[in-house]
């Protein structure tokens, strides 16, 4: 009987170095959904900033927000 692991990784054709492969591809994602997760960082920031504005568009935008949040409720 084979090993499942070993016929695993000859059909993948990742031999021995399946799992280091593997590990780098995932750092890899982590480092692309980190990178995301900045720019939404930002993206909010910046929303927040204008949302929270003493100009008459903040407080527009405050009102409207609230009245949307009291139309959920």
């Amino acid at each position: 009987m084979e090993d499942p692991l070993t016929v695993e990784n000859a059909r993948a054709g990742t031999g021995v170095l399946g799992p280091l492969k593997e590990a780098r591809m995932l750092q890899a994602r982590i480092r692309g959904l980190t990178a995301l997760l900045r720019i939404q960082q930002q993206q909010i920031e910046r929303l927040n900033d204008r949302l929270y504005e003493e100009t008459p568009g903040g407080i527009a935008a405050r009102r409207l927000l609230d009245l949307k949040r009291s139309e959920k409720g």
